[in-house]
């Protein structure tokens, strides 16, 4: 990975729905390279669990905590969980990376969806990170303002959030309103030190993905490896020139994004539509 460190004893990592699937590949990336870690879930005691299993592979300080990211009374302690760990472990907030979202096995034609579960849908992936961000985003600038060092925030997108999926249309217009926020964080945030990505996971193999009917028969899948590295340059500063855009793992090697990043225009990977 381009300008590598295992040099973050000081930085912390939170990673929401960091207890499986991608999160916890997340997790356990970040863990690796040497941050402080945080993750939670929506049950407290599965995210303790899995902070002690991540903590006893890898040696590093990880620490679970529950969080509903839709319940803004939840995210506001869970703010207040996060200064904590910043003063326990002598630590500065460094990566927040939004991976708590959901997605229905299957959605089809609006008409015939569950609304309890559309619901459900926006409410995870978009007014989570909304909350997420409203909680945490000033604590972030605060910490590139007397560290003098950007923070970051890395928003888990997808493919369909920049296509669109016609067979997902709600989990398709939570991920497409991923880069309205971003939007906007970069434009308010950037001067003061903080950076926002939309990264694409690629199609990970999950219980998940495996149980979902679009990916019936799929042989290729997204190497959990790329997507850590990703996630890791992203955090690393290298790939700065990218904030407020959108990046996939498994198609974007870092090297090559950091190659590229002088030719970016002020659409390049952005939602924008044509006259």
């Amino acid at each position: 990975m381009i300008g590598a460190t295992t040099d973050h004893h000081s930085d912390l990592a939170v990673v929401t729905g960091g207890t499986r699937g991608i999160g916890r590949h997340l997790a356990e990336g970040f863990a690796r390279a040497g941050y402080r870690v945080l993750l939670t879930a929506t049950d407290a005691e599965r995210a303790r669990v899995a902070a002690e299993e991540i903590a006893a592979a890898t040696g590093a300080t990880v620490r679970g905590t529950g969080l509903e990211v839709a319940d803004a009374e939840s995210v506001r302690s869970f703010a207040a969980t996060v200064y904590e760990a910043e003063s326990e472990t002598g630590t500065n907030l460094r990566v927040l990376v939004n991976n708590a979202g959901r997605i229905e096995r299957t959605e089809g034609p609006l008409w015939e969806a569950d609304p309890a579960s559309l619901q459900a849908v926006v409410e995870a992936n978009t007014l989570g990170p909304l909350l997420v961000i409203n909680a945490l985003g000033a604590h972030l600038l605060e910490v590139a303002a007397q560290t003098g060092e950007p923070t970051r925030i890395i928003d888990l997108n997808s493919g369909s959030g920049s296509r669109g999926t016609v067979e997902y249309a709600a989990y398709s217009a939570t991920k497409t309103s991923l880069f309205r926020i971003a939007q906007s964080v970069h434009h308010y945030g950037y001067d003061k030190g903080l950076r926002i990505f939309e990264m694409a996971p690629g199609v990970i193999r999950s219980d998940m993905t495996h149980g979902m009917p679009l990916h019936d028969g799929r042989e290729e899948w997204t190497r959990e490896e790329d997507l850590v590295d990703l996630a890791l340059a992203l955090a690393s500063g290298d790939l700065d020139a990218y904030s407020g855009r959108f990046v996939r793992a498994g198609v974007d090697r870092p090297e090559d994004l950091a190659a590229a990043a002088g030719s970016l225009t002020g659409t390049s990977r952005t939602i924008t539509m044509n006259d």
